[in-house]
């Protein structure tokens, strides 16, 4: 589908991520599922594209859909509903790996508000839909398996659900005097995701939600699980591929490295290569790269309760190697967010500060909330504002 009036920019929150990594929490095999979400939308916007796609986290890898979908979509701001439509057609079919934009879909936002979203999707008999981020019931969302109901009855719930992918709309004129905010691309893990984090009843918010939301356009990519050797396989690269056919990233911010050193891995060496190779891919996108270094992993005698009580996993030495050689900045690098330096305990950074884990891989709320810190503590927001 083509899009022929100009560049596009992200303008709403709160989409869908591959947020799990085994059945039944990444792939339902519902033939049909209704998913009702609500987003922030960040700025003035008279219409909106909505992009879905056919992607599922299999074990941290980016997977094309096992199958065939098929989705529809309607929009509804403040009460006025409006139906999706794909080159003019209310249902559209997504291949594995594959992604579609709608058509302009009419909004009355004459500023910064929030839009529902009402996506159905099916799939074939015996076929599997991919699933994102749970549902806030707090915020009346709702994912409900089985032909779609009338809205007007859904009952808010929390599950997973599949909705869209991103939300966007066009560029606009510059601010005078201060040009456009940077579109912003994210790859990462669960912690970019936002796992440990909450959003009412639902898991995931985040740090790059709690930093970024409302301030600059973000298209995330992170995926739960997700290690930098995963980020260069043909799979993920035809994943970003597909997903950013439509947004051009001006930064690209880089949290990858955590997995791969869970419980030990590659030497210092083979990480600096990893690494390196998939920055100079953002690159490649246009973007300029600006890398999260790693934040500890450690296992616990007191539920993390304490920094004393930690015991580092086996990856210590290469991640604080790691580490160091991030902060120096190299190329192609312009910046850095320090993660770890947020997050470990200042006299020990191979152990959490205390009371910003309750897993000793993820950050909790209020790990998040200071993991949000570290991106303004970087000098970022020149970068960031465009």
């Amino acid at each position: 589908m083509s899009v022929d009036d100009g560049a596009l920019v992200p303008v709403g929150t709160n989409v869908h991520l591959p947020v799990r990594v085994r059945e039944p929490d990444n792939l339902t095999a519902a033939m049909t599922m209704t998913t009702t979400l609500r987003h922030q939308v960040q700025r003035r916007v008279t219409a909106v594209r909505v992009v879905y796609g056919n992607w599922y986290n299999d074990l941290g890898q980016d997977r094309p859909g096992p199958n065939v979908i098929t989705v529809s979509a309607e929009i509804d701001v403040r009460g006025t509903c409006t139906a999706v439509t794909f080159a003019g057609d209310h249902w559209v079919r997504i291949e594995p790996g594959g992604a579609v934009i709608s058509d302009p879909v009419p909004v009355d936002l004459p500023e910064a508000g929030h839009l529902t979203s009402r996506t159905t999707v099916s799939a074939t008999a015996a076929g599997r839909i991919p699933l994102g981020p749970q549902t806030n019931a707090d915020d009346g969302e709702a994912a409900v398996a089985g032909p779609p109901p009338p809205a007007a009855s859904t009952a808010p719930s929390t599950a997973y659900g599949y909705g869209p992918w991103q939300l966007l709309a066009a560029a606009g004129a510059p601010t005078p005097g201060q040009g456009s905010p940077a579109t912003v691309l994210v790859t990462g893990d669960s912690n970019a995701v936002g796992f440990g984090d909450r959003r009412g009843t639902a898991c995931h918010l985040g740090w790059v939600r709690r930093a970024l939301d409302g301030r600059v356009p973000v298209v995330n990519l992170a995926v739960s699980g997700a290690t930098a050797r995963g980020a260069l396989t043909a799979a993920s690269r035809r994943r970003r591929e597909v997903l950013l056919q439509w947004v051009r990233p001006d930064l690209a911010v880089a949290a990858l490295g955590t997995n791969d050193l869970q419980g030990g891995g590659p030497e210092l060496a083979d990480m600096q290569a990893m690494l390196t190779a998939h920055w100079r891919e953002l690159v490649d996108l246009g973007a300029e790269v600006v890398a999260c270094t790693l934040p500890p992993v450690t296992f616990s005698r007191d539920g993390w309760r304490s920094v004393a009580g930690q015991i580092p996993d086996a990856g210590r030495e290469v991640r604080a190697r790691v580490n160091a050689w991030i902060r120096s900045v190299p190329a192609p690098l312009v910046g850095v967010v320090d993660l770890a330096g947020a997050l470990a305990a200042p006299t020990d950074p191979d152990r959490w500060a205390s009371g910003l884990t309750d897993d000793g891989l993820h950050p909790n709320a209020v790990g998040h909330a200071a993991a949000a810190e570290a991106v303004p503590a970087s000098g970022l927001w020149p970068l960031l504002r465009g």
